[in-house]
């Protein structure tokens, strides 16, 4: 799976940017949000990317922030929120101004996003807001622009086991406090889960 990309931005456009890495083109669709922060063309970039495999299409989806992914993660398991949708929502507002309007159910804020009615904006929020009551919920999208590193590691390593989000979460600020060693964090969460 393809995960990042650093290299020379080709071309950017305000649904694609064109990275070329080690002699190979990757077109990735981007949210508004990420297009507004990339550099100019020519210039070095990093995209936190999704491979997205469908029946008929594989594509390549391009984040500025590993924030940003989780949050589009988030939002795609959502019934009825397809990519389009949910980089569409990653565009038209801030990723703390959504987190905040899923957070606090605020739907007349979520309609504002381009195809997304009352309904799907109320399914939004009863899915999402539960999980977003700390990171415990998501903490570290919305004023820790770079989130924490051990953090992220922990909670990709467990999701990666095969672990859901939504279990891990507690396990991770539970060990937050102590912080131990990536390796013993592990450990721990494991034994933790498995209880």
């Amino acid at each position: 799976m393809i995960g990042r990309l650093r290299g020379e931005l080709i071309q950017k456009l305000p649904n694609l940017a064109l990275v070329e890495c080690g002699g190979v083109g990757y077109a990735a669709a981007i949210s508004l949000s990420t297009y507004g922060l990339l550099p100019e063309a020519g210039a070095q970039v990093v995209l936190h990317t999704e491979l997205l495999v469908r029946e008929n299409e594989i594509g390549l989806l391009g984040f500025a922030s590993p924030q940003e992914r989780e949050l589009y993660r988030m939002l795609v398991k959502v019934d009825g929120v397809g990519p389009k949708m949910a980089l569409a929502a990653l565009g038209a507002l801030s990723l703390e101004d959504l987190v905040q309007a899923l957070r606090g159910r605020d739907v007349k804020t979520l309609t504002r996003i381009p195809g997304v009615g009352k309904k799907t904006a109320e399914k939004m929020c009863f899915e999402l807001s539960e999980k977003m009551g700390g990171l415990t919920g998501l903490d570290g999208l919305v004023g820790t622009p770079s989130g924490d590193p051990w953090e992220g590691s922990l909670r990709s390593a467990l999701t990666n086991l095969g672990f859901k989000e939504e279990v891990v979460l507690p396990v991770v600020a539970d060990l937050r406090a102590s912080k131990p060693a990536l390796p013993e964090a592990i450990r721990q969460a494991l034994k933790a889960l498995q209880r």
